[in-house]
């Protein structure tokens, strides 16, 4: 997929937090104009004739904090796309005015403490319609998901020094409950010592599964995950492979992790839907003139789908991203910006920075027409002339060429983070904070999904992380009978089942799954116990940590 040709580097800003982003938005030059996001996607509309089992409102909101101690409360988090407080992910109508029914959070990186807020809003917001809290901590999970306790205390330990991962899931208590044999967990390894993992919290995926009251409709897991990146930035830093397939297979390792953990846990039917939610990590990565991004071919790749559930037992099925993108010229950039430093737009258009605006400016600036100009005038210097190694090296540089292309002040302009001098082809422009999912084929041929924003909002008004706070809303509508027929997947190759097979998986956190298995019935991971209402959680302060209760309700 080569990179579009596109001058202007245009950001979708939003009004200051303290400001009514409604009224009007400002560009560069200070001149208002009104707020218009972008329109609903119609291609994924269902029809006005069709009739469906279930409607649902979904948002997802998701913020990389990247550790950052300057953040205090969860107040100081603005709402979706910038507009009002935090509060708002969970409260705010969709553009049609009707209130979401799921609103899923996830922070990454956080050292925020949640339960002060959580109570507080059971507490105020009695009348909400989300009025029931899922609460979930990843370092809370290892602590409960290891007999070791020298691994718990040291997991705690990075958690306080390298953040964690934390999920927020409301619902209405009216529509929903939980399913308690639902729990997922599962440490991901960034590093090894001398063969061991080390211990890193914050590296996880954890979930949570709500089903209907009345029966109807899939049951849905919602999963929090911070994926690793040092393998995959290893392949975009060694010339001697392929930096696509290798950051591909990356990706699947950790995406069949999950499918592995969810299906002992029997969450791959063919009624439950398993969303995945957080800093996914995918990476953008330059081959010759082409970009491309990890995420995206790694879902289009059907022997690495067919690889990613080779023996796990599951129903034809493949991971998909709630919103589709066939080039990756058009995906929104999340990473990597600077941390104090707010992205700039030349005009109030609503457009979003993308990872084709990156490209296509950087190379119009270069002067160049379908190539790189960096990368011819390197070949056609002396020094690498008929240079094997130049020519590598210019192929895993041409991430730093491209920025140094782009220039000063349009990398100002748009806020991206740039060393010269300490620069690695991980940290180029990438859209790493993706809404993914899993669903059986036959599950999935009855889904339609409308985006009332268009797509991922991305929120370049609030600072203080290299990434961008994205936003999701959703409407997932469910008919009773197949809409389109899925294209079943090829049985995996073995050259691609060998690159996903070969690293030794961390099993010591597969010893809860082993001891909740009995009489071959799955039990949830942690006893759920009864749900409890908003007079009871403000009695939750004599707890030193975040409890890991799986419901806060005030309408019990």
């Amino acid at each position: 997929m080569g990179a579009a040709h596109l001058t202007p580097l245009n950001c979708n800003v939003p009004a200051d937090a303290d400001e009514d982003p409604t009224e009007a938005k400002l560009d560069v030059l200070g001149a208002a104009a009104p707020f218009s996001p972008r329109a609903s996607s119609p291609s994924r509309s269902p029809r006005p004739d069709q009739d469906f089992l279930a409607e649902h409102r979904i948002r997802f909101f998701n913020y990389n904090m990247a550790n950052n101690p300057n953040f205090t409360s969860v107040n100081e988090l603005q709402g979706p796309g910038g507009r009002g407080s935090f509060l708002d992910a969970l409260r705010s109508p969709f553009s049609d005015g009707q209130v979401a029914n799921l609103s899923f959070v996830t922070l990454v990186e956080t050292r925020l403490s949640m339960t002060e807020w959580v109570m507080k809003y059971l507490s105020q917001h009695r009348q909400t319609k989300l009025d029931s809290l899922l609460l979930q901590n990843a370092r809370a999970e290892a602590g409960v998901h290891t007999r070791s306790r020298v691994r718990s205390f040291v997991e705690g330990l990075a958690a306080n020094y390298a953040g964690n991962l934390k999920s927020l899931l409301a619902f209405s208590s009216a529509e929903f409950e939980e399913d308690s044999a639902g729990d997922l967990f599962g440490r991901l390894t960034e590093r090894e010592i001398a063969g061991l993992p080390v211990p890193n919290p914050k590296k996880a995926f954890m979930g949570r599964s709500l089903v209907a009251h009345l029966g109807e409709g899939p049951r849905f897991c919602f999963v929090g995950a911070h994926f690793p990146v040092a393998k995959l930035a290893a392949c975009l830093e060694d010339p001697s492979c392929d930096p696509l397939h290798g950051a591909k297979t990356a990706l699947a390792k950790t995406l069949r992790r999950v499918l592995k953990k969810a299906s002992k846990r029997g969450l791959t039917d063919e009624h439950t839907i398993i969303f995945v939610q957080g800093d996914l990590n995918s990476r953008t990565v330059l081959v010759g003139d082409e970009a491309h991004d990890a995420l995206l071919e790694l879902l289009e790749d059907d022997s690495m789908q067919a690889a990613m559930q080779h023996q796990l037992g599951l129903p034809p099925g493949r991971w998909r991203e709630v919103e589709s993108h066939s080039r990756v010229e058009d995906l929104p950039v999340t990473y990597k910006f600077h941390l104090d430093q707010k992205c700039k737009s030349d005009a109030a258009s609503g457009k979003q920075l993308t990872i084709g605006d990156v490209i296509g400016a950087a190379r119009t600036r270069s002067g160049s027409a379908g190539q790189n100009a960096d990368t011819a005038a390197v070949a056609e210097s002396p020094s690498a002339q008929g240079n094997l190694q130049s020519k590598l090296d210019d192929m895993s540089n041409i991430y730093k060429r491209t920025l140094d292309n782009l220039g000063h002040e349009q990398r100002t302009r748009c806020a991206l983070a740039f060393k010269p001098n300490a620069f690695r082809p991980f940290r180029f422009p990438a859209c790493a904070d993706r809404v993914i999912y899993w669903a059986a084929d036959s599950l999935a041929d009855k889904l339609s999904w409308e985006l009332p924003q268009g797509g991922y909002e991305v929120n370049h008004a609030q600072l203080g992380s290299d990434h961008r706070p994205v936003t999701l809303e959703v409407i997932l509508r469910v008919s009773p009978k197949p809409l389109r027929h899925s294209k079943r997947i090829p049985i995996a190759k073995s050259t691609t089942l060998e690159g996903m097979l070969t690293d030794a998986e961390d099993v010591s956190d597969d010893e809860a799954d082993g001891k909740d298995l009995r009489e071959g019935r799955t039990l949830p991971l942690s006893p759920s116990p009864k749900a409890f209402g908003a007079d009871e959680a403000l009695s939750l302060t004599r707890y030193n940590s975040e409890p890991n209760f799986p419901v806060w309700s005030d309408k019990e």
